[in-house]
Order: C-alpha cells, then sequence, then structure tokens
C-alpha cells in the first residue's frame, strides 16, 4: 500500500479528515439545540453553566475546525507528494497558535468549572502546540534544503 498518495494512507487520511471537518460544522451548527440536550439530561446542570459553556465550546470549537481545515490543506501536499512547501510551514505555525488559543481556554474553564479532563485537555493542546512549532521549523528548514536542491544544476 502506498502511503504518499491520493489512493494511498494519506488519501484515506484526508478523506476522513474531510467527515470530520463536516462533522464539526454540523455540530457548531447545531450547538445550542445539542448542549440544552446534554445539559437537560443532566438535571438541574443547566442554567449558570450553560452560559458559560455555549460561547467556550463555540470559541474552541471554531479553533479545533480550524485545525482541522490546516490539517486537511497539508494532507493535500502530501497527496501530491510536495510537502515541503513554505503553506506547510504556515499551516503548522496556524495549527500550533490554534493549539495554544484553546488550551488558554481550557485553562480558564478550570478556574470556573474544573474537571480532570479539563485539565488533561489544557496540557495536551499545550504540547500539541509545541510540536507543531517544532514540526514547522523542520518543515522550513526541509524548505530551504529543497529550495537549495533545486537551484542545483
Amino acid at each position: 500500500m502506498k502511503i504518499l498518495d491520493e489512493k494511498g494512507l494519506s488519501g484515506i487520511v484526508k478523506r476522513l479528515l474531510d467527515l470530520v471537518f463536516l462533522g464539526g460544522i454540523a455540530i457548531i451548527l447545531t450547538l445550542p439545540i445539542l448542549l440544552n440536550w446534554y445539559m437537560d439530561r443532566l438535571k438541574g446542570y443547566i442554567s449558570e453553566k450553560y452560559w458559560f459553556m455555549l460561547p467556550f465550546l463555540y470559541i474552541t470549537g471554531f479553533l479545533a475546525l480550524f485545525l482541522v481545515f490546516e490539517l486537511r490543506r497539508v494532507f493535500k501536499t502530501l497527496n501530491r507528494k510536495d510537502p515541503f512547501r513554505i503553506d506547510n510551514v504556515k499551516s503548522f505555525k496556524n495549527m500550533s497558535i490554534s493549539c495554544f488559543v484553546i488550551s488558554f481556554c481550557y485553562a480558564v474553564k478550570i478556574l470556573f468549572f474544573n474537571s480532570f479532563l479539563t485539565i488533561i485537555l489544557c496540557m495536551v493542546f499545550i504540547i500539541g502546540g509545541l510540536f507543531l512549532l517544532i514540526l514547522a521549523e523542520v518543515f522550513r528548514q526541509a524548505v530551504i534544503v529543497k529550495e537549495e536542491n533545486d537551484l542545483t544544476i
């Protein structure tokens, strides 16, 4: 099985990311209804937490959707077998910023409605943001080497 190809593993992952992106859009569009339905099931958990959770989920949801969007862009270049592009460096930097903002949102949530999962997610997004910054630099270095190599006769 090919790894980097439209019909290979990266193509399959790209199609899964397309589904996740469409599902994320559907969730964001129906978020008030879904959150109200979920909180009704918890009995007595609604009022004050609903008005905190709704904007929190919108902000983190849009940022997560942006993460998936940027990841889809990276996979497009992988499928074309041209991953070392400055566009991918920008995508990785954008994704790292999104991760840091999401982790900040979870840190704020820790102050108001703490849970063990909130702490874990805050740490995961911080680590993800740092990883993406490092990956952006690795790709930037690869772009430089590739451009030098392309100029060599």
